[in-house]
């Protein structure tokens, strides 16, 4: 089956992802860290646990062991994160004379490196504990892992289940462990009487989340890893401010086998895995293990080879069109890549558009001042920019507007009492023309909105209300203040990502008639409502999430008069439904996603591009430039 968007830019690739030297790696169980820029993938092996390094999730560069203790074997699942300067791999492993590889206990080492040598700190239990999954929600720290103990004495559903604990620092749990993914359906099963006395044992490991549109998913891997129909299931959960009030539901339902990933003619063994974004910062994408059909399985030899397919959403749904062995295109790249770049002045990395998303690792050097350094977020001239400063001694993470030389600060965040500022730390900037929402090292910290600056309301600077009046651009770049500051990667894709009362801006790439933007949404009223699209001309995806709005809801989608997709909504039992439109255009075609369905690559005409809905209100919309 093909993708959703098979070519969308200029490179491609094919499933299993290629190394630099031309060999073949197994990468089983890949786990993927994003670091200032790069990506590092840890995976199991028997003599320690690998690393390799991307810096476009396609091609990887084979970096060795990152960990490999003296007396172990069976490396299995090293999941990392990295805090304040300093990077923690959970892993298990069993001493060499062992047998039985139930004797697998979690461990955590630690490393000033992602490439290591990471070095042994602590064995958390005395029994079988594998597949971490470090979460940070909130300021605070979660794990998810997996263990035999908790179902592996019932009568009926014995097995293998997933956990979630707290963790007060990386190397203590909190104590109060929760199941959040439970055995049940046949497809799980491990083996059928396993210990003779009747009872089947089940598997369920290899925990992910992931995150889109107010709800999170968690991925889990069933079955046995070493049988061809290993999968990747889901469960999903409305998000919550606390991470462990959270409720995940298996997708549909607890009895229904519905696999994101499963086998097919080509693939074989698809499972564990983690999620990820693409280079362009938006765009998910699925990282897992798979073993081609055609080969003979060999029991005891490694087989999984690391691949990568695109993920996409759909109301409570997930859905991966693979796993793929075809060639497809490659994930996106950002619009501006600076990599490692020492600033000892302004440096102006590139143009600031009026809707993006931003990535910065920066750090500074050690001073006995401290260090104080800002982000233009978008610069005009001395007299008029917004700035994402940070201040050391004071612990303050400030946003400022100056306009016609007049500054004012719209919001600070206080720093952790540790923050270390001579060590790489991650700023992630969403702007939504005169909105800016800024995350610190994946907390949220500030959302404001400007006064003066970005108010012009359309795509590369033209505001139609006004007559065509055009805007300067702006410019994004640092600036040292008797700092020494390195720049370790910035990466700036054009994107927008509106919700709530922020859809009213939706004007900027849709014209309708009428609509009302509030806290739940954009709506239309009753009738029938048309949304055309504005000729930006430029290559871009989109997605649109809908919800019940009214009586007889339905969704047809035109070019000119040409239907391209049409759907009449079925809500079943009065209860409310979701779903999104996926639309992507490059060059002369475009590719359309109609709740969870495909519809063929079409030829792009000139005439306008529609949606008419109707009993719909959209409560979230998202554009990115290709």
């Amino acid at each position: 089956m093909n993708d959703f968007m098979p070519v969308t830019g200029s490179s491609t690739y094919c499933n299993p992802v290629p190394f630099s030297d031309g060999k073949i790696h197994t990468n089983p169980d890949p786990f993927i860290l994003r670091w200032c820029g790069l990506y590092y993938c840890y995976a199991s092996d028997e003599h320690g646990a690998k690393v390799s390094v991307s810096e476009d999730l396609v091609h990887w560069e084979d970096r060795g062991y990152a960990i490999r203790e003296q007396g172990y074997h069976h490396y299995w699942a090293p999941s990392v994160i990295y805090l304040n300067g300093t990077f923690y791999m959970y892993y298990s492993n069993i001493p060499m004379e062992e047998t039985d590889c139930h004797e697998q206990h979690l461990k955590v080492a630690k490393a000033d490196d992602p490439l290591g040598p990471f070095v042994w700190e602590k064995t958390f239990f005395d029994h079988f504990s594998i597949d971490s999954h470090p979460v940070m929600w909130g300021g605070k720290m979660y794990m998810f892992y997996s263990v035999n103990d908790w179902f592996g004495t019932e009568d009926k559903v014995a097995g293998t289940c997933i956990l979630l604990d707290g963790m007060r620092t990386p190397y203590e749990f909190s104590g109060h462990p929760r199941p959040v993914v439970a055995p049940g359906i046949r497809k799980e099963i491990f083996e059928e009487n396993r210990f003779g006395d009747g009872r089947d044992w089940y598997t369920i490991e290899g925990a992910c989340t992931v995150s889109h549109n107010g709800k999170t998913w968690l991925l889990y891997s069933a079955n046995a890893y070493e049988h061809e129909d290993y999968f990747v299931g889901t469960s999903v959960a409305d998000e919550k401010a606390v991470f462990h009030e959270m409720e995940w539901h298996k997708y549909p339902d607890p009895y229904t086998w519905c696999p994101l990933l499963k086998r097919n003619e080509l693939v074989e063994g698809t499972g564990h895995n983690t999620v990820t974004k693409a280079p362009n910062l938006v765009d998910d994408w699925i990282v897992y293990h798979g073993r081609d059909a055609a080969d003979e399985l060999v029991l005891g030899t490694e087989q999984r080879n690391m691949r990568i397919d695109p993920l996409y959403f759909n109301g409570s749904h997930m859905l991966c069109f693979g796993p793929s062995m075809w060639e497809k295109s490659s994930p996106l790249a950002p619009h501006i890549m600076v990599r490692e770049q020492e600033v000892k002045e302004i440096f102006w990395a590139g143009e600031s558009r009026l809707v993006y998303r931003m990535e910065c690792w920066i750090k500074a050097g050690r001073s006995h001042s401290g260090a104080r350094y800002g982000i233009y977020l978008d610069y005009r001239d001395e007299r008029n920019y917004v700035e994402a400063r940070l201040h050391s001694g004071q612990r303050k993470l400030t946003l400022l507007e100056c306009f016609d030389g007049a500054v004012a600060e719209l919001a600070d965040w206080e720093l952790p009492v540790d923050f270390d500022y001579k060590v790489p730390h991650l700023l992630l900037v969403q702007r939504n023309f005169n909105s800016f929402d800024l995350w610190m090292d994946e907390q949220p910290a500030i959302t404001a909105h400007t006064c003066c600056m970005g108010m012009c309301m359309g795509m590369g600077g033209v505001d139609d209300k006004a007559g065509n009046v055009e805007c300067a651009a702006g410019k994004i770049g640092v600036v040292p203040y008797f700092t020494q500051v390195t720049v370790s990667s910035m990466a700036v894709t054009g994107h927008a990502r509106l919700e709530g009362r922020q859809l009213q801006k939706m004007t900027a790439f849709y014209g309708f008639s009428h609509g009302t933007a509030s806290g739940s949404g954009l709506s239309f009223g009753t009738g029938k409502a048309v949304l055309a699209e504005k000729p930006w001309d430029e290559n871009h995806t989109e997605e649109f999430e809908f919800a019940v709005d009214g009586e007889q809801p339905s969704i047809q989608i035109m070019r000119g008069n040409t239907v391209l997709g049409e759907k009449s909504i079925q809500t079943g039992c009065g209860g409310q439904k979701q779903f999104s439109l996926y639309h992507a255009v490059f060059r002369n075609q475009e590719w359309i996603l109609l709740d969870g369905e495909p519809i063929s690559p079409l030829q792009k005409g000139g005439d306008a591009f529609t949606i008419q809905i109707q009993g719909l209100k959209i409560t979230r919309y998202s554009y990115t430039k290709i």
